[in-house]
């Protein structure tokens, strides 16, 4: 499994509240559907920094986003989805620089609920055997 970890700063005169809509709401829009992408999460940066990180910090947000292989990921992105994913991160960002990881979990996070709850895909209705009645033809008798 690789993980990649982008650290992005937003364009001069947006605000962290206008780059984070644009990010989590617009931006996702397209960079979710990375072919082969096996998990996304977006961090945005908190107004309360540490103590000495000055009035603004060096990123605006981080996203973690996974596949099983660095060529995977590296055909993901060279994708027409890929590449338009890239020029609209380009579009409201001035730094986006991407680190390819191996991740190491040291304490598992348990209980962790999402903001934004993946959709589950539609279940399929159960097939009905032409031989069993259904309740309504039950009734009518």
């Amino acid at each position: 499994m690789i993980k990649l970890i982008a650290l992005l700063k937003r364009r001069p005169g947006m605000s962290r509240e206008e780059f984070a809509e644009r990010w989590v709401n617009e931006h996702t829009k397209i960079s979710s559907k990375l072919p082969k992408c096996r998990g996304y999460y977006i961090n945005i940066c908190t107004a309360r920094q540490p103590e000495g990180t000055g009035d603004e910090p060096l990123y605006d947000g981080t996203a973690e986003l996974w596949w099983d292989d660095v060529d995977t990921m590296e055909a993901s992105f060279d994708t027409e989805i890929g590449k338009m994913a890239g020029a609209d991160g380009d579009a409201f960002t001035v730094v986006r620089m991407h680190l390819y990881t191996e991740e190491h979990t040291v304490i598992p996070f348990k209980g962790h609920v999402p903001k934004v709850k993946p959709k589950r895909a539609a279940r399929p209705k159960p097939k009905r055997n032409p031989k069993q009645k259904t309740k309504s033809a039950r009734a009518r008798r």
